[in-house]
């Protein structure tokens, strides 16, 4: 009867040895064809990455207005370009081909297709009708491809590139997308897909995957080793008991060698304060020793209701525990940590036992035994909060941190360490440190070691962010990765570095130049001489010339005024009339012109002063107004003036402001046809208050605007006939303006009209106040 019960132990251990292996063989089939996937979905990724460079530097091109004739493939990375209007029409079978595919692809929203020449062809739409097509060797932007690993391009066409000693994947396992191929007990391989973004096709890894390996040796050793030391020792045992004779019964006399067993667990939980439990669910009875009755808040022990035993279980896991024991089956334990309820709480003690088997005195009883954990759970509690508040640390810190296993497997990480590398879809609890080593390159630029730490490498991203990467490792083989914000330190090296440069160059040209210093030290002084006197002889010649031109155009103007108004009698002819007029006009004309000049010269002299006082702006412009009304009238233009209310005060001269309008006003009625209209605006602009003069007149070239306020510069290109005048009153504007603290403006288009303002700043102690205008 025994040798048919080891036979059976045997074979069940020899199925559980070879269950164990299968389930291991399994799990490491899985693991590699996640990490397959996973590095198929990232080489699909960086396929992607060079479209999109490709894509973006054909854009700058084509931005700066570069024809596509002119754009050299190479330049953008890819070995062809042809349009898509070209390629329509074009004698070559292969580009009309090309044509009716990328026709096709912009249709179903695609970019990536292979080429009938198994070129990887990518369509830029430029709109609905026209489009870029570029052709590049699959080899250039597929990456990965090598003796031990094949990538194929699987589409509507296959494209398949290295893997020379792998076995190739059947039609069924590339249609499948993943799947394992053998051939015999020796050659394996797996193959994983993963779709490729915008693309006609998918992209496979195709490697390697023997089941006869080292590894996978050692482990059938071992599984074999597990067999044979049970197998040994069932033998043994059989074979002892088929030689050993039958024990003597035990004689009555003789006294106890050794105490039971029971007395010896006993004195075991009498010394460890363990106590003992009963529970019947289905009679309601329980059972507590001492010990039990202490740890629960008891004051007695022995037979007492399931009621009165659970009420000493604080409230919340009162149904835990009665779910945890309906729950308990023969043969199986259970632990349950749970708090009392005379401590509220605070106290925890841990119950442990099982079901007793069908047939015993007391079916459906659960027994076991209980003790105090209290410091146990308030040590994990601390141990919890420590690595919560730890975990909440280093989440919220700005730079990137991850923590790997002693295998390099990934185990924690923060938002900053997926976020900074764009890792979101990569990371994951147990994924490799290579992998996501291959997956942060598809995101950085520069990478370099700094010369002093092997374990420091600084790299620069495409965001243009640079990153101090330190690695460490841990006692117990494990690697700490973290990254500092190095940016502003980077740019501010590279900022030295350039500074650096120009202060060497500036160093030189310093050095080359100081032989010419004190000729030019020499040259300045002479043209300063120079200057200083012709300024002297300009302002002596303008002080003679006003008082020489002054005395006689003074008398000029009084005769002939007492002419046209004929204060001692009639002239006779008419003729005298108009004679006397025109020389009247012309001689204040020209005492106007020379008032200007002498202005203007005593402004660069520095010699002109004014006498700000806080004025309402508005009481000059309205004056300035009424005194050239009549001009504006003759010549059959519309002259107003608009004001807002309030304005505040502002501290200018009156007399100078009054000026400024008449000189704005008289070129505004010079360039205005009749039937024109001139505006004459006052409003405040934040801190200042603005007089803006607008016409409708035939306006100035734009390149003409920058200089129109310098002395003695006119614009005769603006009408067909030239215009009295000096050229001064704009710059004798802008120079009062400015004199005022403010500023001088013009704008103007030809054929519409010109608007001149000037802004003068606001007074800060007098308020703004209500006015008539004229």
């Amino acid at each position: 009867m025994v040798a048919p019960v080891l036979i059976v132990t045997f074979c069940i251990l020899a199925a559980c040895v070879v269950l164990v292996g299968w389930l291991g063989q399994t799990s490491k089939d899985r693991d590699a064809m996640q990490l397959a996937q996973r590095d198929a979905l990232l080489t699909g990724q960086m396929l992607n990455a060079s479209a999109d460079a490709a894509t973006r530097a054909l854009d700058t091109f084509l931005e700066t207005g570069r024809p596509l004739s002119r754009i050299d493939a190479e330049e953008i990375g890819v070995d062809h370009l042809v349009s898509l209007q070209s390629a329509r029409t074009s004698n070559d079978p292969l580009q009309r081909e090309l044509a009716e595919m990328a026709d096709g692809m912009i249709e179903a929203g695609t970019r990536l297709h292979l080429a009938p020449d198994n070129d990887i062809m990518l369509v830029h739409p430029l709109d609905a009708e026209t489009g870029i097509i570029s052709r590049v060797g699959a080899g250039k932007w597929v990456l990965g491809a090598n003796p031990v690993q094949r990538v194929i391009l699987d589409g509507e066409r296959n494209l398949s590139i290295g893997g020379q000693s792998v076995l190739a994947p059947t039609h069924t396992i590339l249609s499948q997308g993943t799947g394992f191929h053998y051939s015999g007990l020796l050659q394996r391989s797996l193959t994983a897909c993963a779709p490729v973004e915008g693309a006609a096709f998918s992209l496979c890894l195709n490697r390697s995957s023997p089941l006869v390996t080292v590894d996978n040796a050692i482990h059938l050793l071992l599984y074999l080793t597990l067999l044979a030391a049970p197998a040994f020792g069932v033998f043994g045992l059989y074979s002892s008991l088929s030689t050993r004779p039958a024990d003597p019964p035990p004689s009555p006399a003789a006294g106890p060698v050794q105490p039971a067993a029971h007395t010896l667990v006993e004195k075991a939980n009498i010394n460890g304060r363990i106590g003992a439990w009963r529970i019947s669910l289905a009679s309601s009875e329980a059972w507590i020793n001492e010990d039990a009755a202490r740890l629960f808040g008891l004051q007695f022990s022995g037979e007492l209701t399931t009621s009165e035993l659970f009420a000493q279980i604080f409230q919340d896991h009162r149904n835990q525990l009665r779910h945890a024991l309906e729950e308990t089956r023969p043969g199986q334990t259970f632990t349950m940590p749970v708090a009392t309820a005379m401590s509220r709480g605070e106290t925890w003690i841990e119950l442990r036992g099982s079901a007793n088997e069908p047939g015993k005195d007391q079916p459906g009883d659960i027994s076991g035994v209980v003790f105090d954990i209290t410091d146990a759970m308030r040590q994990r509690e601390r141990q919890k909060s420590s690595e919560t508040r730890l975990k909440t640390a280093i989440e919220h810190f700005p730079s990137p941190f991850a923590l790997w296993d002693n295998k390099h497997r990934l185990i924690f990480w923060n938002q900053a360490f997926t976020r900074i590398f764009a890792l979101e879809d990569v990371v994951r609890a147990g994924v490799a440190y290579e992998t996501v080593m291959l997956a942060r390159s598809a995101n950085v630029i520069s990478e370099r070691t700094t010369p002093d730490d092997a374990n420091v490498t600084v790299v620069g991203l495409r965001s243009g962010d640079w990153y101090k990467i330190v690695e460490r490792r841990s006692p117990a083989g494990g690697l700490t990765t973290f990254g500092l914000d190095v940016t502003q330190d980077v740019k501010s090296e590279e900022e030295l570095t350039q500074q650096r440069k120009k202060l060497r160059a500036a160093v030189q040209e310093l050095a080359r130049s100081e032989g010419h210093n004190v000729e030019l030290a020499r040259k300045y002084n002479e043209e300063k001489a120079k200057a200083e006197r012709s300024a002297n002889s300009k302002s002596a010649f303008l002080a003679n010339m006003s008082h020489e031109l002054r005395t006689p155009l003074n008398a000029i103007n009084g005769f002939s005024e007492i002419l046209v108004n004929e204060m001692y009698g009639p002239l006779g002819d008419m003729r005298y009339n108009e004679y006397a007029r025109d020389i009247l006009t012309s001689g204040q004309h020209l005492l106007d012109m020379i008032n200007d000049i002498l202005d203007i010269a005593k402004i660069e002299a520095g010699k002109m002063t004014i006498d700000p006082k806080p004025i309402d702006l508005v009481d000059p412009v309205d004056a300035a107004v009424r005194m050239i009304r009549r001009k504006a009238e003759d010549k059959d233009i519309t002259l107003s003036l608009q004001a807002d209310e309030p304005l505040p005060e502002v501290d200018a001269d009156h007399r100078a402001v009054r000026q400024m309008v008449l000189n704005l006003l008289s070129n505004a009625i010079k360039f205005t046809d009749p039937g024109g209209r001139i505006l004459v605006a006052v409003q405040k602009k934040d801190d200042f208050v603005r007089v803006a003069v607008r016409d409708t007149g035939v306006g100035i070239p734009k390149e003409h605007l920058p200089r129109l306020a310098q002395p003695f510069e006119q614009v005769h290109e603006t009408r067909e006939r030239n215009y009295d005048g000096t050229g001064l009153g704009l710059a004798l504007t802008k120079s009062f303006a400015e004199m005022h603290g403010g500023r001088f403006s013009i704008a103007s288009e030809v054929g519409r009209g010109t608007m001149v303002s000037f802004f003068l700043p606001v007074s800060r102690d007098m308020p703004s106040r209500d006015r008539d205008v004229a």
